[in-house]
């Protein structure tokens, strides 16, 4: 074999390992988008509940005024003393946006979109749009909560 073609072999097959690395790379993995590289609000997950409802023992999670919890893409945060149904917000985790993650500030007392600072009120009201701007952005869903026991329950509607 002489020097040019060996080169050019060379050239071929190292083209060849490059462009399956790069095919390898990019076609695996979901389909579902990119989640912003933030933490998830402190208070770790709910119990179960099937795709419309999430269940949460109020004996081990939620105990004080600010916690917070994100199941089955529900943001739930309590917002006063006592086991009412009131004391509790369930809203949607996902900024609307742009997917960003919702939390609970309670000493600013809103939901704030961590991705562009987008705030809502515990109604769901834009109370500020993406980065401190009008933007374009919609209402939160709130959903319902309800209390039997120590065991809250939110029902997606």
């Amino acid at each position: 074999m002489e020097r040019d073609e060996f080169l050019k072999s060379l050239g071929f097959g190292l083209a060849l390992v490059c462009t399956g690395s790069c095919l390898s790379g990019c076609g695996k993995g979901s389909d579902a988008p990119e989640k912003p590289n933030n933490p998830p609000p402190s208070g770790g997950g709910g119990g179960g509940g099937s795709s419309n409802t999430v269940s949460v023992d109020l004996s081990a999670q939620l105990k004080a005024v600010g916690d917070q919890l994100v199941s089955n893409g529900i943001l739930i945060f309590r917002i006063a003393s006592g086991n009412a149904a009131a004391s509790f917000i369930a809203t949607e985790s996902v900024c609307p946006h742009q997917g960003g993650s919702l939390v609970w500030k309670q000493n600013l007392n809103r939901v704030q979109c961590q991705l562009h600072q987008s705030e809502y009120a515990t109604s769901g009201a834009v109370l500020q749009g993406p980065q401190g701007a009008s933007g374009s952005t919609r209402a939160l869903n709130i959903y319902s909560t309800a209390v039997t026991g120590t065991t809250l329950t939110v029902t997606k509607a």
